[in-house]
């Protein structure tokens, strides 16, 4: 199953994450940043490893286009590794990439965040709230939507090609979350 955020924010530009309204952003232009190689004790990718990824692209995500990541997750789907061996987002790396104009991550990780564990570990060791689920606090500032459990982001070229996803028609009203279909489309 794949899932989709649908939590509901208050965006000043009109945008909405309504699951019956059709986003005008979908099918959009999508790119995938590896981040196979982030920080393995802390299970967090920063800023500074989207910049190299994004570096490895050659290109940046314009306003509206989708950002997929691949941290190898999927690998471990069916076992419970899949559930802590991954790569989430730090608050400040979501930021970078909502400030950027992406409003869809998707992730072939359990979360968009860190495992619970690595979250929990670093919130005992430093006291600082910002490292529990920031990815899923941010959208109390930003409108996105987060997209997790993707399969087969490795068959996928890495930037040239779009994605549609909609919210499953089974998505309950007033849910803060749901399923959803994702599809590539990709250029013969």
């Amino acid at each position: 199953m794949r899932i989709i955020d649908l939590s509901t924010p208050v965006d000043p530009s009109g945008w909405s994450p309504d699951p019956r309204s059709r986003p005008r952003w979908i099918p959009r232009p999508a790119h995938v940043l590896d981040l196979r190689g982030a920080d393995p004790r802390t299970r967090t990718a920063g800023v500074a490893d989207i910049d190299r990824a994004l570096a490895r692209l050659g290109c940046r995500p314009r306003p509206l286009d989708v950002v997929l990541l691949r941290t190898g997750a999927s690998g471990w789907t069916g076992t419970p590794r899949y559930f802590t061996d991954f790569t989430g987002l730090d608050g400040p790396a979501t930021d970078h990439l909502l400030d950027l104009g992406v409003r869809v991550i998707g992730t072939d990780a359990f979360s968009l965040d860190a495992p619970f564990r690595d979250m929990i570990r670093r919130y005992h060791a430093t006291g600082d709230r910002s490292v529990l689920w920031p990815a899923h606090f941010a959208v109390r500032r930003h409108a996105y939507r987060q997209i997790e459990r993707l399969a087969r982001l490795d068959t996928l070229p890495p930037t040239g090609f779009r994605v549609a996803c909609r919210p499953a028609r089974t998505a309950c009203a007033g849910a803060g979350a749901g399923g959803t279909r994702m599809v590539a489309l990709l250029e013969e």
